[in-house]
């Protein structure tokens, strides 16, 4: 029998195909979203499980992970997944999961396989018993370089996508996504290259000499504060041993600057940047800073100082969280107390000066002590670390290339100048100049904005609100806190130095102090930095609003990075200004 129509029926078999494959499709689509939600979920909870160091379960997390990923990419390689990346207004969407699923997969069937399952030892990488083990160091170098590698990968696979035409729900998880991957892979390089040269950090080849500094930001200095207790640390196979203690005082005044200084240098803050210890943190960049520090203490005590580590007394209070509270000369010293009793009730109930360093020399000897034990509650303590480098009290410098190589460029490096051609650095530092302890009192805020961007240079309005807190009975607190009246500054006041870096290649405007032109301000430059600085006396619960404009350089068009000193205050500073670009 002859068939009628047969073009009829084809269409019919051609409408049901599709009907069929449109079905397919949209159950695949289903199926697969369903696979990369449940994905993130054991994400979630693999990160939540390494974090807690339990082995069961982040074996149990990442092979549900691992499951998940895997089922995704089969399902996103298939032929009529490749034919929907094609189809019309939904195609970019389909690539995007596509992208996705074969980046979940690449990191777990590749590099972070090996890292994961050993997340247990990483608590080996923490002092205990005195020291790090070298041996778990070196074990955890290739699962540390491989996982770096992996997520490098991925990185790279996300980056050749741009998700500006997905769907709005699909685009933000997309570029979440990515953040969090490139913040990992960041995070792992780093790592990677701290894998490599702690051994020898930690005097696997030689004995290696470390100064401990404790900034006091009663007492505030560009980088923190004044440089208090000064401790030696030697490391030797692994084992750190506090051998020395020294008040930053003591290492007394030189003849002449320690290392040469620039012109720039001694305009800005005198010779004395380089003839007292406990001015060489005059300057905002740390690793010039820590020069002049390994100069003065191998002047004065001798011996070869490999590279300096400051903290400030902030930091220390989150390092409490983890360990747990310290003892010194009968005072209980917490997460909770330690700010006020470090820089602030020590010299109220301690007058003698002599006896306060003695009690900051326990203080330092305690912590250091508790820390090196062990014990403490690992995710607490990097969480610690993590959030003391970000805020700029966690400064390290070696004075080895290998290794400062791991710190160049990241939170704790303290430099004025990091390498970023593209984001506009403003640098905004402060400086006691009362000679006393007052800026346990000071506060300040900031406030950045981009305004305009004309021909790749951005236009910045910056103002800065400085206030003291100190009661009005300041006066009659101990002259070690108000100065005493020396140098002609009534006991309850403070004189404050401020510096505003403006971004390299750029410029400074003219600063103005309560709305008007502060005829005493200093214009100079410092390693290629414009800046200009001012001095502001404070009175007792008093305030000072200061403005200014500044441009950036050339081609500066990024999201501009804000800088500036720590001071007694714990508060979350925003650190950026988005471009106008």
């Amino acid at each position: 029998m002859r068939l009628q129509h047969p073009w009829r029926l084809l269409a019919g078999v051609i409408a049901v195909l599709l009907l069929a494959v449109g079905a397919y499709a949209g159950w695949l689509l289903w199926s697969t979203a369903r696979s990369l939600s449940s994905a993130a979920d054991d994400a979630r909870s693999l990160r939540v499980a390494i974090e807690a160091g339990d082995d069961r379960a982040i074996d149990a997390a990442f092979a549900n992970l691992s499951d998940k990923a895997s089922t995704a990419k089969d399902s996103t390689d298939s032929p009529v997944w490749s034919l929907m990346t094609h189809v019309p207004g939904f195609g970019d969407d389909a690539r995007g999961v596509r992208i996705v699923s074969r980046a979940a997969a690449g990191l777990t069937s590749g590099g972070l396989a090996d890292l994961a399952h050993q997340a247990g030892d990483l608590d080996a990488l923490l002092p205990a018993k005195g020291g790090i083990d070298l041996a778990t160091v070196q074990h955890l170098q290739k699962p540390v370089a491989d996982g770096h590698a992996a997520l490098a990968r991925a990185d790279e696979q996300l980056s050749a996508e741009n998700p500006s035409g997905f769907v709005e729900s699909l685009r933000l998880k997309y570029r979440d996504l990515h953040r969090q991957v490139r913040d990992a892979a960041d995070a792992l390089d780093v790592a990677d290259k701290a894998m490599r040269v702690l051994p020898t950090m930690l005097g696997a080849e030689g004995e290696r000499h470390y100064l401990l500094v404790m900034q006091n930001n009663a007492e505030i200095r560009a980088t923190g504060g004044l440089p208090g207790a000064v401790s030696l640390v030697t490391a030797k196979n692994g084992k750190l041993t506090m051998t020395k203690q020294v008040p930053g005082g003591a290492l007394g005044e030189a003849d002449e600057p320690v290392l040469p200084l620039s012109k720039e240098e001694t305009d800005l803050f005198g010779e004395q940047l380089g003839t007292y210890f406990v001015d060489a943190n005059f300057t905002p960049d740390f690793p010039r800073t820590a020069a002049l520090m390994k100069a003065r203490w191998e002047h004065v005590e001798g011996g070869n100082v490999d590279g300096v580590i400051s903290i400030d007394p902030v930091a220390l209070s989150y390092l409490l969280r983890a360990t747990g509270p310290v003892t010194a000369a009968g005072v209980a010293i917490t997460a909770d107390n330690a700010v006020d009793e470090l820089l602030h009730d020590v010299y109220v109930d301690i007058p003698e000066p002599s006896d306060q360093d003695v009690f900051f020399r326990q203080v330092a000897a305690a912590v250091f002590a508790k820390l090196t034990a062990g014990g403490g509650d690992r995710s607490q303590l990097l969480s610690a670390l993590r959030q003391g480098a970000n805020e700029h009290r966690l400064l390290v410098h070696d004075f080895h290339p290998a290794a400062q190589t791991v710190f160049a460029g990241t939170a704790v490096a303290g430099e004025l100048s990091p390498a970023n051609d593209k984001a506009p650095q403003v640098g905004i530092y402060f400086n006691d100049s009362t000679g006393a302890k007052m800026s346990y009192y000071l506060r300040y805020d900031v406030q950045v904005t981009s305004t305009s961007c004309k021909d790749g240079v951005q236009s910045f309005a910056g103002k800065l609100t400085v206030k003291s807190t100190a009661p009005a009975d300041a006066a009659s607190l101990p002259d070690y806190v108000t100065g005493g009246g020396q140098f002609g500054i009534d006991a309850g006041n403070q004189i404050v130095n401020v510096q505003i870096y403006g971004p390299q290649g750029g410029s400074v405007g003219p600063i103005r102090t309560n709305g008007k032109n502060d005829d005493a301000q200093q214009v100079g430059t410092l390693s290629g930095r414009p800046l200009r600085q001012i001095w502001l006396l404070l009175e007792p619960g008093k305030s000072a609003d200061v403005d200014w404009a500044m441009r950036s350089g050339p081609a500066q068009t990024s999201t501009a990075q804000i800088s500036m000193t720590p001071s007694v205050e714990v508060i979350t500073r925003t650190v950026e200004a988005g471009s106008a670009c």
